[in-house]
């Protein structure tokens, strides 16, 4: 049975894959696909972020979001002193996420 993925994997899914008794084909991504295919693993890992039910299964799902924002850091060349800039720049505009604020609505009276 031939599964279809067409996702980023981690480097060493193949050799797993291969070591299992299983075939597979890959190829390998030049860096405007592999920046966008990042992007696209980056929305995938934060919906499976949503679907843990423990504490051990969200430090895995987080490990995996953390581990593709270190690539694309890499891709980037963008250092931690930037993010934490960057960080510490929107918090201060609008605040963090520390008293649990839900917003259910606004009201716009300007535009009726």
């Amino acid at each position: 049975m031939k599964l279809i993925h067409n996702k980023l994997v981690r480097d060493k899914i193949p050799e797993i894959i291969n070591q299992a008794s299983k075939e597979c084909k890959i190829k390998i991504l030049n860096d405007d696909k592999y920046s966008n295919e990042l992007k696209k693993k980056l929305c995938e890992e934060a919906k499976e972020v949503l679907e843990t039910k423990s504490k051990q299964e969200l430090i895995g799902e987080i490990s995996d979001v953390l581990e593709i924002i270190d690539a694309l850091k890499e891709v980037y060349k963008i250092d931690d002193q930037e993010l934490i800039k960057a960080k510490n720049s929107k918090a201060n505009k609008n605040g963090a996420f520390k008293e649990k604020i839900f917003l259910e609505y606004v009201i716009d009276n300007n535009n009726e």
